[in-house]
């Protein structure tokens, strides 16, 4: 798989304000707002979610794959912002958009499959 870019995420789709790429190791590889668009939590604490949080979450999912099927994404929706993980080969992407931007989530996850390919 080629090197996966912050700005090829952005470029998905207009909607996603930040993205983050880690390895299964808990390496992180890139956390990035998209450029004009203000951060909700510091660097540092989306580093720090990076290194485990991917990692957990599916962890604890893909517990149910025996009888669901591979896991594809996971989805969290807090008050401010949607969240959706998923798997690229060994690597975790990690991205947000604005809740109120909900209505994109099946547009959003087919561009992700571009990225799987």
């Amino acid at each position: 798989m080629p090197e996966l870019r912050p700005e090829r995420v952005f470029n998905l789709h207009p909607k996603i304000r930040w993205a983050g790429l880690a390895t299964d190791q808990g390496e992180v590889i890139f956390v990035q707002m998209r450029p004009g668009v203000t951060s909700l939590s510091p660097e540092d604490a989306d580093k720090s979610f990076m290194q485990l949080g991917p990692l957990l979450l599916t962890g604890v999912c893909e517990r149910l794959v025996p009888w669901a099927g591979p896991l594809e994404y996971v989805v969290s929706r807090y008050q401010k912002v949607i969240l959706i993980v998923t798997r690229l080969e060994k690597r975790f992407l990690t991205l947000t958009i604005n809740k109120e931007d909900a209505d994109i989530i099946s547009e959003l996850i087919l561009k992700l499959a571009e990225l799987k390919t």
